[in-house]
């Protein structure tokens, strides 16, 4: 009885580790659902994938344990505040939105994938998995020095040209690909990416976000940037990142420059009483 006892307690006692710290502050920006499970994903790329995910709060008026749907609006804008692992691997994380506050819980097998490919995973009987976060996986120097001295395509110089008169984001990048004939989820999840990459490192769009109508260039490194864009990018998957996701792209003066003589119509844009909530946190 006595062992019993201690397992069952040992079972039930809150488990700590640093990528569940790491979730902390981080906002939802999408979720998806499919054959093969379940994933939450926030603006700073970090997924959290599982069988099925469970919602539970006041904010759900009633209703105790709603499953989390596809791009499901009780999540996406709502900020994690934190993260509890039972030693049996149930994970709950706490979330606040405007509705008031919610409670997304999930039992093994769950994996939780950050950065640089570090991961956190759960078993069936809650033995947990962990890897480090290793060195850049899109922003390498070699990549990073091939983007800065790459020429531009007609591809991109349509992009910078929708620039003229609004701030980009990823969605327009998957709508100049879609005229140029992208089909697949692949292709996209590929070449939007490295498109912005090219333009960021050839310095003619800069990344940022938008608050009332006024544009602010992130001030971290191009390396951190990039790596930023294509890692969440490639979490939220396909053709399915937009407004309110990754990022705010604005042209600079490099980028106008190469666009050549244009009208008045040239001036910076203005999106009067905007908030992206998509972009937090390090990337805010």
């Amino acid at each position: 009885m006595r062992s019993f006892l201690s397992d069952l307690t040992g079972r039930l006692q809150p488990q700590g580790h640093p990528l569940l710290d790491g979730l902390r502050g981080q906002t939802v920006i999408h979720t998806c659902v499919a054959s093969r499970g379940t994933w939450t994903i926030t603006a700073r790329g970090w997924v959290l994938q599982s069988r099925i995910q469970r919602l539970d709060g006041p904010a759900l008026d009633g209703d105790l344990s709603a499953v989390v749907g596809l791009r499901d609006p009780r999540l996406v804008g709502a900020t994690i505040d934190g993260a509890e692992l039972l030693g049996d691997g149930l994970l709950t994380l706490t979330l606040r939105n405007p509705q008031g506050p919610l409670r997304l819980s999930t039992v093994p097998r769950w994996q939780l994938d950050a950065p640089r490919g570090a991961r956190l995973q759960a078993e069936e009987k809650g033995e947990l998995i962990d890897r480090p976060a290793g060195p850049p996986m899109h922003a390498t120097t070699a990549a990073l020095a091939e983007h800065a001295a790459s020429s531009r395509s007609g591809i991109e110089e349509r992009l910078l040209a929708m620039g003229r008169e609004q701030w980009l984001h990823p969605g327009h990048v998957v709508a100049v690909l879609a005229n140029a004939g992208a089909l697949d989820d692949a292709e996209f999840e590929r070449r939007g990416p490295l498109l912005l990459a090219r333009l960021i490192a050839r310095e003619e769009v800069r990344a940022g976000f938008v608050t009332a109508g006024r544009f602010t260039p992130w001030d971290l490194p191009l390396q951190e940037i990039i790596e930023h864009i294509a890692t969440t990018w490639t979490a939220i998957g396909g053709r399915s990142p937009g407004a309110d996701m990754i990022a705010w792209f604005e042209l600079t003066d490099v980028g106008r420059g190469a666009l050549g003589p244009t009208s008045d119509q040239t001036t910076p844009p203005g999106m009067s009483g905007y908030d992206s909530p998509g972009v937090v946190g390090g990337f805010r």
